[in-house]
């Protein structure tokens, strides 16, 4: 045979290198090439080339193996998996765990992170038995196994099904890294020390809620509209159909009650910097619930007109009467449809326990109605300060009752004293908001049965905004101690404001404890281990998780490659090419055997499966 022919050209790392067949001899007897038939092979070396058909001169690198049903990788895949899987699902379903994630957005990143992880370890596995499907039951296709390999379900000749399953994994992460965003909605609560968070103790009282304190000459109309206003609103008949009572006691605004259709309180709410000081510290979508046993000015309606119905005209005969002596105790204001609000009560510095308010036909602008032409309209209100329970949600916004009740418990005598004893001059300064409050249940809405609630309502929280703008800590003035009675208390002995051990819980938005939402999270894991439950099925196909360009070059056929040739670069083919696995035995050791054949030049491919416990190299 002759021998290779190569030349440096131009004292550069280029040699040229020609085919022995077509060498032709110099005169001196060297080999020299002919003029067009050659190809450069940059800085390598050649002394090997041409002896491919000899056996190899160098030592094997290959490590011979047997092949194990399951890998240390593939149960570090599985232990991994459900690790994520179960911290996952605490993140979500475990109270402080999910309180303490949703703040900035944590609980999604951890969540995400954690099905990046699992997203991983099925990456990590599902290759392996892609190829080990293939090799047993698929066609066997050089094209299929290589775009398994590579994840690509654009791989040219890649089979419909190859291309489905690897373009739905694909799609598997970014489906489900949508999904579980969507369960938003829910929220996690923790119980903490309020003191510890706000520095202080909590106190609360008859207090106007925050923004509301300095409104007005302290008249208490501005409070009153502000805490009647939703309730009012909830009240009002959609398209002229008036809705049924409440059944239980029913919330409205930040401390209104509706407790049944006779009564009604108003809640004392936290102290204002209390508020305050909570809206600091809370994120967008964060609040507080607190919970906490407070004092109301409560309003009932009093049945002496039907227990004792002389005793009742006797006594109100006697208060129309001190009230007509007194200025601002009998009162009445026109609204100008032939009905009138009128508004009795003891003359002031005095019992305020008692309010008659009615709606009756209207003497005139300039006249007020008489005793004996009021009495039939009147509605008796007896009106007490009671030990109540409230919860309240603070909100960035704002503040809103969401719980209460009362259970009757009159406070003691000195903490009715600013009921008891006070200068009120209700009739001076509510009268246009009782025209506005009441004003429909004379005309448009007479017949509701709304209207002893709404008096009820409008009683107490009159009684309640008059004595917090005036005798609150806060806007405390001379008139708090006008009367003896008052003079001698303090206004935590008068129960205007007071130290309570409330509870309060952090509410933060987070993810919906779902039990779907636990699904999406268990899909990988789940299929991971199913992935490893055919591996174990199919543990006797002729393939591993090493298969690759080294398995199949260490065990090719050389003879049958002849049919790849022109795919150096493009790495295409115009057809499939079966790649045949057959485990051989020979000279005492296990082997590999891969060939190549067109698709076309043999019968679909079974196969061979490999012998247990055997070491194949």
């Amino acid at each position: 045979m002759a021998a290779l022919g190569w030349k440096r050209l131009n004292d550069t790392p280029d040699y040229e290198l020609y085919p022995p067949s077509i060498y032709a001899n110099d005169d001196d007897g060297r080999v020299s090439p002919p003029g067009d038939h050659h190809e450069l092979i940059h800085g390598q070396d050649v002394s090997s080339v041409g002896s491919s058909r000899r056996k190899p001169s160098r030592p094997s690198l290959g490590k011979p193996t047997k092949k194990r049903t399951f890998h240390l990788l593939h149960l570090s895949t599985v232990a991994i998996s459900l690790i994520c899987l179960v911290l996952a699902i605490t993140a979500v379903a475990d109270e402080s765990a999910s309180w303490r994630l949703g703040v900035n957005n944590r609980q999604l990143i951890v969540l995400g992170f954690l099905l990046s992880i699992m997203n991983i370890c099925l990456g990590s596995v599902a290759p392996t038995l892609y190829l080990l499907l293939e090799a047993r039951f698929g066609s066997s296709t050089l094209q299929n196994y290589n775009g398994i390999l590579r994840n690509q379900f654009f791989s040219p000749k890649l089979s419909f099904v190859w291309r489905l399953v690897i373009g739905l994994a694909t799609a598997l992460p970014l489906g489900l890294s949508v999904a579980y965003k969507t369960f938003t909605g829910g929220s996690s609560a923790q119980t903490v020390d309020v003191a510890a968070l706000i520095g202080n103790a909590s106190y609360y009282g008859m207090f106007a809620p925050p923004g509301l304190q300095l409104l007005g000459e302290k008249t208490g109309v501005s409070i009153f509209s502000n805490a009647t206003l939703p309730y009012a609103v909830a009240s009002a008949p959609p398209n002229g159909s008036e809705l049924p009572l409440p059944t239980a006691a029913q919330t409205y605004g930040y401390n209104v009650i509706l407790l049944h259709n006779e009564s009604a309180a108003v809640l004392d709410i936290p102290q204002p910097s209390y508020i305050s000081a909570v809206q600091t510290l809370l994120a967008g979508g964060e609040s507080w619930n607190i919970s906490a046993p407070v004092f109301a000015t409560v309003a009932t309606f009093n049945h002496s007109s039907t227990r004792d119905p002389d005793a009742y005209a006797s006594y109100f005969d006697d208060v129309c009467s001190a009230a007509e002596e007194s200025s601002g105790a009998y009162t009445h204001m026109s609204m100008m449809n032939d009905w009138s609000v009128v508004l009795l009560n003891h003359p002031s510095p005095g019992d305020q326990s008692l309010q008659y308010i009615g709606l009756t036909p209207d003497p005139g602008i300039e006249h007020m109605p008489s005793c004996s032409d009021f009495f039939p309209y009147a509605k008796a209100y007896d009106v007490t300060r009671q030990a109540c329970q409230g919860t309240w949600t603070i909100t960035r916004g704002g503040i809103e009752l969401v719980e209460g009740s009362c259970d009757g418990t009159m406070l003691p005598v000195d903490r009715q004293e600013v009921i008891l004893h006070n200068s009120l001059f209700l009739g001076v300064w509510y009268m246009s908001s009782l025209v506005e409050f009441l004003g429909p249940f004379a005309t448009a809405r007479n017949e509701s049965e709304w209207s002893g609630p709404s008096m009820a309502i409008g009683v107490a929280a009159m009684v309640w905004s008059k004595i917090t703008v005036l005798n609150s800590p806060i806007s405390q003035d001379e008139s708090f101690r006008a009367s003896k009675e008052l003079a001698r208390l303090t206004a935590e002995e008068a129960g205007l404001v007071y130290a309570v051990n409330d509870t309060a819980k952090y509410i933060r938005p987070t993810l919906r404890k779902s039990g779907l939402l636990y699904l999406l999270l268990a899909i990988q894991p789940a299929l991971v281990i199913i992935i490893l439950g055919w591996m174990a099925v199919l543990r006797s196909t002729p393939l591993d998780r090493g298969f690759g360009l080294v398995s199949i070059l260490s065990g090719v056929d050389r003879d049958s490659l002849d049919s790849l040739a022109g795919a150096g670069l493009s790495g295409e083919l115009s057809r499939s090419v079966k790649l045949v696995i057959r485990p051989t035995y020979e000279d005492a050791k296990g082997l590999v055997k891969y060939y190549v054949a067109p698709a076309s030049s043999t019968a679909a491919v079974q196969n061979e499966g490999l012998t247990p416990r055997m070491i194949y190299h």
